[in-house]
């Protein structure tokens, strides 16, 4: 199929938004909104507010769920509104997520430093059966050897602590607490996953976890989160492409519980929102022996949406219920107070 859409200028956007029944009370202020987001990246804001098709015009295949008009009431202030809260939201996660990375670095590194400064490039103190899998046309010990050789070379470029050890000690290996602080957050779970089982539990206990498995399923996850917020991308009525399959004993305590209920939560995708990955964040911050406030910080930054518009069905057609994978009686949940 031949791509037909034409370039338009941002005003002739805002008149095709208005007669698509989308208001524009203040044109200006939308074309000032237009400019700093652009029009595509507004459309993942707009698209809420937009008339849902009927069941025999869906195509699921491809993904065509709603119409180019905007429900009764929509406005570009309702747009600009969503983003405005959707942006404040994603620097929230940051916040957390940055604390997060911090602790699990220095979790990782104190760990490995125990059995020997340089555990993280030697077989002997990893697992070698874990090692020996493939990873492409080599194994994974073999993939992760070139992973930390890129970080230390990278490193030695930018950071002195690095360039120091380089000069002062040529022949061994640069030490784990310095090799994580270069090693990149992503990187961070292709080396959790080549700890010995025992050190994998020891880090993972330190962040509520009972085993390594799950905790580094939701190290992987917190990730893509990080990535998602970083890079300025929607948090708002988003499906991550990982989900969180929790069962019960693998944390300590209860505050994931309500996690284990089925349809907790009346989003669609439930496992994939933003609701399960902070409230995994929040369990993991607050488990963590220097425990954490972030659960507050977040927690108050939610209760901000407040968009008074209701769907046709007369549901709030905004909420963190509906969109983002929250329950019904959040707020009242021990993991937030």
């Amino acid at each position: 199929m031949e791509y037909t859409k034409d370039f338009k200028e941002r005003d002739e956007l805002i008149r095709q938004l208005e007669v698509r029944g989308l208001a524009v009370p203040n044109a200006a202020d939308a074309l000032n909104f237009l400019i700093r987001v652009g029009y595509f990246r507004s459309g993942a804001y707009r698209y809420v507010f937009r008339q849902l098709l009927s069941p025999d015009e869906v195509d699921e295949r491809k993904r065509e769920y709603r119409q180019d008009e905007y429900i009764p009431g929509a406005s570009f202030e309702h747009v600009m509104k969503l983003e405005a809260f959707d942006f404040k939201l994603a620097r929230v996660c940051l916040e957390g997520l940055l604390d997060f990375e911090v602790r699990v670095r220095a979790a990782i590194a104190h760990t490995l430093a125990a059995k020997n400064v340089a555990a993280h490039v030697s077989r002997e103190y990893l697992d070698e059966q874990i090692c020996d899998q493939p990873s492409g046309d080599r194994t994974k010990f073999e993939a992760w050897l070139e992973t930390c050789r890129d970080a230390v070379r990278s490193g030695g470029e930018d950071e002195d602590f690095i360039a120091h050890h380089l000069l002062k000690y040529p022949h061994q290996a640069v030490p784990i607490w310095a090799v994580t602080e270069v090693l990149s957050f992503g990187k961070l779970p292709f080396l959790f996953d080549l700890m010995q089982t025992s050190d994998a539990r020891e880090v993972a206990r330190m962040f509520g976890f009972v085993h390594p498995r799950p905790f580094g399923a939701v190290l992987r996850m917190m990730v893509d989160l990080r990535n998602v917020c970083a890079h300025g991308s929607r948090l708002f009525n988003r499906a991550f492409k990982r989900s969180m399959s929790l069962r019960s004993h693998e944390t300590h305590g209860d505050l994931l519980n309500h996690l284990l209920e089925p349809g907790f939560t009346a989003t669609p995708k439930p496992n994939q929102r933003l609701y399960i990955y902070a409230a995994a964040l929040a369990f993991m911050l607050r488990s963590h022996s220097s425990g954490s406030g972030w659960h507050m910080t977040f927690k108050t930054q939610v209760r901000k949406l407040d968009i008074k518009l209701l769907a046709p069905d007369g549901t709030q057609l905004v909420c963190p219920e509906g969109n983002m994978g929250f329950p019904t009686d959040w707020q009242s949940l021990e993991l937030w107070k």
